[in-house]
C-alpha cells in the first residue's frame, strides 16, 4: 500500500497447483485487505497468461508494463 494505492506484483501460482481456483482466493483476499485498509485504487502488474483471470475478477488493461534488471555485478 501507498497513500490510497494498493499496487499487486509478482503473484504466481505454481503449475503444479494452477487451475484448482487458489489464484482466484488470493487476489480476493489481496483486494478485500486493500479495501480494508482504504485503498482507493489498484494498479496490478500482469502477465499475458494471467491476463484472463484478473479480467474475469474484473480488472481491466490500462497499459503495458516493461520492467528491466541491471546487471548482477
Amino acid at each position: 500500500m501507498h497513500a490510497d494505492h494498493a499496487v499487486f506484483d509478482r503473484i504466481e501460482t505454481m503449475p503444479a497447483f494452477r487451475r484448482r481456483g487458489l489464484g482466484r482466493q488470493v487476489m480476493t483476499g489481496l483486494a478485500a485487505w486493500a479495501a480494508g485498509h482504504h485503498a482507493k485504487t489498484g494498479v496490478l502488474t500482469a502477465s499475458v497468461s494471467g491476463r484472463k483471470l484478473y479480467e474475469t475478477l474484473g480488472w481491466s488493461t490500462f497499459g503495458p508494463v516493461s520492467t528491466f534488471r541491471g546487471r548482477a555485478e
